[in-house]
Parts: structure tokens; sequence; C-alpha cells
């Protein structure tokens, strides 16, 4: 593979940067992918635009971005069946009965996060179908909304029964072979890696200390007075990347059923789970199942049986005639054509950052000659920074993981500091996936939330760095004593607490915020 050097930067920054300039994801997107197109083509800009196209086309009929592309349209489907027969509606009824305060309504959805972590983007899918409107009806804004979901889709996945599980074994077992070791085996330095995926441990902590304290700084204190006071689920102007009601208009059902907003995704959660199992049924284990497993193939089957059921729900009810069943079908995918649309650049910008080497190029230009006192910082800046240029925690792992674990392992000898070092890779893949607008989970938690896509990149950061500074820090501690995760994830949490509270005082009193009474939080 040529590499490019430092022109491989290029594509992702003009991306990022006219991301968040315009505010314009998908012509952002796309003048990234096309400015990497031009340096692959030698300057020519003809021979950029069809290499470009042709990029395009090779992600799309990739089988796994194929599968997930109609995951994303038949959820699509799913969600128009769920808003049209006013499964939505009684939900949000319900909710007015189970959830009294706000608080309790961002605790639910914390909760539901952690509880759905099978796959990033189910997570995403299903709490954002859950409480979406519930959110609405509570005053939360959009922007608190889709950073409750990003922060609980890959964080949570990592950690949990998952089909990330299978993924990181994967890794793992390259770097075990690539350095030699043979004392421990892939699923033991996996589980060694746990307690050092830091980023993951201390942002789902930190969810839980916003979601209950109600105590937010910067943007998203912005954000959440202004849906306190106003009402606005999103702010004037925003670009909401999902809009159901405006959409599909008003549901048709006059007797709203509770029971078409649960059966859909329950029927999808079930599928989804069966899917991991069938399709890597050859394992013996559990946990051999989902190391085998094609998520891919699973989300699939999940979302057309989420599409089937709404199909069956409307027709078997009589809420709908054929013709309003099927209107309300090709309304489904309708809605996802700019989710679908993002996605495909994302990928097509993440495949030519990738084939210009913009990894190697960042590990060729720091060297393997670190104490490894350094090493814990080094692996999580560079992870950070391929992840949010590539938008993709799973391929940064698949460059990192077999490079670091030998690499740890040459410096000291001992297999549990490769562990180690493999979590540090984990902990910086998905904070440079979660804070980087290219990246699926993060347009996914945009998508099902209803929010601006840039909005909630920019108000989740602050939040995301916060915790990551914490992180490093521990990271430090580690390299120079190497302080046991049982000491660093209290204190680290310890800190975090602090922060949070100091952060909300100053940026309260540098805005002139009058903090909201108990009973409206």
């Amino acid at each position: 593979m040529e590499s490019y050097g430092i022109w491989a930067a290029l594509p992702p920054l003009v991306a990022i940067i006219l991301c968040f300039k315009t505010k314009m994801v998908l012509p952002s997107l796309f003048a990234g992918l096309f400015t990497g197109a031009i340096i692959v083509s030698g300057g020519n800009v003809l021979s950029g635009v069809g290499y470009a196209l042709e990029t395009i086309v090779q992600n799309v009929v990739d089988p796994w971005n194929a599968r997930l592309l109609l995951f994303t349209l038949f959820m699509g489907v799913g969600i128009s069946f769920i808003w049209r027969l006013g499964g939505s509606l009684a939900l949000a009824e319900q909710a007015k009965k189970k959830f009294k305060t706000r608080r309790s309504v961002c605790l639910g959805a914390w909760g539901l996060g952690m509880g759905t972590s099978i796959n990033d983007c189910l997570v995403a899918a299903v709490d954002g179908n859950v409480f979406r409107d519930v959110c609405k009806e509570y005053k939360i804004s959009s922007e608190k909304f889709s950073y409750v979901l990003d922060s609980t889709a890959a964080p949570a996945a990592a950690l949990f029964i998952s089909d990330w599980i299978a993924y990181q074994i994967g890794m793992i077992q390259q770097g075990l072979d690539i350095a030699g070791i043979t004392t421990i085996t892939p699923v033991e330095a996996y589980v060694k890696t746990i307690p050092f995926n830091l980023y993951s441990i201390f942002t789902l902590f930190f969810v839980g200390v916003l979601m209950y304290t109600r105590k937010d700084y910067g943007p998203m204190m912005k954000a959440e007075v202004r849906a306190l006071t106003t009402g606005k689920f999103t702010r004037d102007g925003a670009t909401p990347m999902l809009d159901v009601g405006n959409e599909l208009g008003e549901p048709i059902s006059t007797r709203p059923m509770v029971i078409t907003f649960v059966l859909p995704l329950v029927t999808a959660f079930l599928v989804i789970l069966f899917g991991l199992y069938w399709t890597g049924r050859e394992g013996t284990t559990l946990m051999t199942a989902l190391e085998n497993s094609d998520a891919s193939i699973a989300l699939l089957w999940g979302a057309f049986a989420m599409a089937s059921t709404g199909v069956l729900m409307a027709l078997v009810t009589r809420i709908m005639d054929f013709k309003e069943t099927m209107d309300t079908f090709m309304d489904g995918f309708k809605l996802m054509v700019l989710t679908a649309s993002i996605l495909v650049m994302a990928w097509s910008l993440g495949a030519i950052t990738k084939e210009m080497g913009l990894a190697q190029y960042i590990i060729q230009q720091i060297g393997t000659s670190l104490p490894f006192v350094a090493l814990p910082v080094i692996v999580f800046i560079l992870s950070i920074i391929i992840a949010f240029a590539t938008g993709t925690s799973w391929g940064t792992m698949a460059i990192m993981t077999p490079l670091a674990i030998p690499l740890a392992y040459n410096m000291t000898g001992d297999p549990s500091t490769s562990s180690a070092i493999a979590g540090v890779v984990l902990s910086g893949a998905i904070f440079g996936d979660h804070c980087s607008p290219i990246s699926d989970t993060t347009v996914m938690s945009s998508i099902f939330s209803g929010a601006d896509h840039i909005d909630h990149v920019s108000t989740q950061l602050p939040y995301a760095l916060t915790v990551a500074a914490v992180v490093l820090m521990m990271y430090v501690l580690y390299g120079l004593f190497r302080v046991s995760p049982m000491i660093l994830i209290p204190l680290g949490m310890a800190i975090l607490v602090v922060l949070q509270r100091v952060l909300h005082v100053g940026y309260s009193r540098f805005l002139g915020i009058v903090e909201p009474s108990q009973e409206a939080l």
C-alpha cells in the first residue's frame, strides 16, 4: 500500500472542518472524499471524480455495509409503523404516569442503553425509539438525549456481553501470535483488558452522574436551558437527522396501544439475539459463538423482523388498509434516505483515508524507541487520532492492537502489561470514535435521538474531553508506577465528580444562569 505521508491527513481534516463550519454533514463528507480521491489520482480532477464514485460503489456493495444499510432502512420502516399505529403516543402517555421527573427519564434512558448493549447500533435504535418522544414531553434537549445514546452505545458494548467481545478477542489473538505469547489465552487476555478500558468505564459512570445531578456545563447547559424554558427539543435553525412527526404526519390510530410500540422492538431484540447465536452456532460456548457470529446479519434479521411485525399489526388490527400499510412502509424507507447517504459517505471517506495510509504514517512518526512509562499515553493518543480521523473504533483496534501488544511485551516481558495496553487501545479507539462526526455510531445516535448531527457532536465534546483528560491522568499513573486499576478506577471516578461540580458552577456563573429548582429536575 502506497503511503501519502502527511497528505493522508487532509481528507478527514477537510471533512471535519467543513462539518463544523457549514453544519452540513453530507456535502462535507463528500468534499473530504473528493479531496482524497484527487490526491490518489495524482491531482487529476476528472480521474478524482471517477475514483470517488468508484470508492462509494465499493463501500455500498461491501457485504457488511450493505447489510447495515438495509438494517437502517428497515429500522426506518419499523419506526414508521410504531409512529403511525400510535405506539409512540401510547408510550408517552404511559411515561407520564411512570416517570415523574426529568431526572427519572434521563436515568431510564441511561439504564436502558446499558441493558441493550449487545450491539452499539441497537442501543441507539432501541433507546432512541423508546425515549425520544418521552424526552420531548419532559423538555429534555435532543442534544442531551443524543449524548446519552452515544455514550451508552460503544462503551457499554465494549464492556458487557456483545458482538464487540468476539472482535476484540480476534484482534488480541493476532497481537499474541505476533508477540509469541503462549502463556495466556486470548479470552484470558481480553478479560484482563476490561479494567484498563477506562474511557468506557468512566463514560458510563459520568453519564449516570450527569443524569442524576442534572448539573451540566458547556454548550450542553445552553441546550438544556433552552429545552426547559422554551420547550424546544432542537435549537431554531437545526436540521434534525430524524423528525418522525414532520416526515410521517399524525398517527392514524384513534386508540393508541403500547403493544404497537413494544412488540416490534422486542421482536427485533429477540431476533438479533437469535441471529448472533445462529450465525456463530459452530462455537461450543457462548463466547466462541459470539466470536464466530456475524453481527451485520443478526442486525438485518432483527430490523426486517421489526418492519414485518409493524406490517402485520397494521393489517391484523385493521388500523390501516393495504394501501395505507404500503404507504407507511415506503415512508419508512424515505425517512432514512439522508441517514443512509451519510453512512455511505462516512464509510467511503474512512476507506480512502485507510488506503492513503494515514494510520501507518502516524505510527511511523512515533517510532518504537519508547520507554514503557510513555507507552500507555502514546498508545491512547495514537488510538484517539486514528479513530477520530477514520470514524471507526473497530478499524482502529485492527490497526493498533496487533502493534501495541508485542510492543508492550518486548518492553516488559510481562503478558499482563500487553493485556493492559490492549485495553488502552480500546479506550482510545472508543473516545476517538465517540467524538468523530464521521463515525457511524455518532451518526446513528443523532438519527435516533432526532438531533442535529453537528449540535450533537459539539455539545457532547466537552463531556468526552473531560472524561478523556481523567483517563489520561490515570494512564500516566499506570505508566509511572504500575498502579492497579482497582485504585485507578475509584480515583478517576472521584476526580470526575469534583470536575463536574467545578465546571458546572463556573459555567453557571459565567453565563449568569440560575440553577433550576429540584422540582424542575
